[in-house]
């Protein structure tokens, strides 16, 4: 698999014709692409894949997506490559690397879930955590990263929701029914699949008659009552946080693609080499791109000037995301701590979770953050 992206490199180039090489367009993604493929080589998928993505945006050739995938797979973005090597089976049903696209497609799907979701309208949106995947009804099956995600569809003002608990190499279909003025909880005892949240007794708030309840430890306990609500501002700052982050990070990139695009449309046009980049020292705004000759020196100071405005705004908006993504995580460590404090402190208190039968030492508890690009929470794990 190694070799992949190098041996394809003849499938897409070739040896290009003179009217070809003249047409900047196609010389910068084919740029892009030798870039992808010496970065695959070295086992650096993650640039890889910038570079395969950029060459794809520009040249949607074939070749270039499977390369994409593979970059994409090795690069540990699992959803993004089942995605596209689902995307090259479907488009080249008879390619000569049909069998490493669906062997590459295979060992993808295997650590996402693949959804497929139906809704009772047609040309409804549909948001996956937020982001725009289509509308209904959707030609093709979604790929989530494991973790919990929410699925809204919304038209006109009907809308529903579901919650679902993605799990690795597993097929999920969910169907949403628009209600108008309505939005759906998540079902609270539908089932027992990975989207599906059961409702229990809760054997740790239970009186059994050895000690109190954990709910009436709390409320005998002015203090335990301090300490769980600490847990809960901070896991709630948490992650309020988190989604502030979110939509910084987005907005950074909506700026990082509309640099891009000028950047794209000012090499076609002539202004700078195929090989200029926006930001950075080296970097149009500041000033240490040549110009063509034949742009006015007059108006080279007013396109230093929009790239570089437009830069500020890009790393404002990806800092002030760093800095709340931080915050987020401490404030998840505040409440991890609290909560740790809050259970360990009921199951030693004497008065409390001890059974007359059970010393002290008999039970424990351990609370361990999750964290993960796409899941933020706390795992409980309880022995007696």
């Amino acid at each position: 698999m190694r070799c992949m992206a190098a041996c394809l490199v003849l499938l897409l180039w070739g040896a290009p014709s003179a009217a070809q090489q003249g047409e900047n367009e196609t010389e910068i993604a084919r740029q892009r692409f030798r870039e992808g493929v010496a970065h695959y080589d070295r086992q650096d998928y993650e640039k890889a894949r910038l570079a395969f993505l950029q060459a794809y945006l520009l040249k949607p050739h074939p070749a270039v997506l499977l390369n994409l995938a593979q970059s994409e797979l090795r690069a540990g973005r699992h959803a993004e490559a089942a995605e596209n090597f689902a995307k090259y089976v479907r488009q080249n049903p008879t390619a000569p690397a049909m069998e490493h696209a669906k062997a590459g497609f295979e060992e993808a799907r295997q650590r996402v879930t693949e959804l497929n979701v139906q809704v009772n309208a047609t040309a409804a949106s549909i948001s996956v955590d937020g982001a725009d995947v289509g509308r209904s009804p959707l030609p093709n099956a979604l790929y989530l990263m494991p973790g919990r995600h929410t699925v809204v569809a919304r038209k006109g003002n009907s809308s529903a929701e579901r919650v679902l608990d993605a799990v690795a190499g597993r097929r999920e279909y969910i169907a949403l029914e628009l209600r108008e003025g309505y939005t759906p909880l998540p079902p609270a005892t539908e089932g027992n699949g990975a989207g599906s949240q059961v409702v229990a007794s809760d054997p740790v708030g239970a009186d059994t008659g050895g000690g109190k309840g954990f709910f009436s430890w709390i409320g005998s306990s002015p203090a335990a009552v301090a300490t769980v609500t600490v847990a809960g501002l901070a896991l709630g700052t948490s992650a309020v946080l988190a989604g502030f982050a979110n939509n910084r990070y987005a907005a950074a990139n909506d700026a990082r693609g509309q640099i891009m695009a000028a950047l794209e449309e000012h090499v076609a046009a002539g202004v700078f080499a195929s090989d200029a980049v926006p930001c950075g020292s080296s970097g149009v705004a500041s000033g240490a791109v040549a110009f063509d000759s034949g742009v006015p020196e007059g108006d080279q100071q007013g396109v230093i000037d929009d790239y570089a405005n437009a830069c500020r705004v890009f790393n404002e908006r990806s800092d002030s995301g760093d800095q709340l993504k931080t915050l987020s995580l401490v404030s998840l460590g505040v409440g991890a701590f609290a909560t740790i404090g809050t259970i360990v402190w009921y199951f030693s208190d004497s008065s409390g979770g001890g059974s007359a039968s059970k010393d002290a030492d008999s039970s424990r508890a351990t609370l361990t953050p999750l964290l993960s690009p796409t899941t933020q929470g706390l795992m409980l794990e309880m022995s007696f």
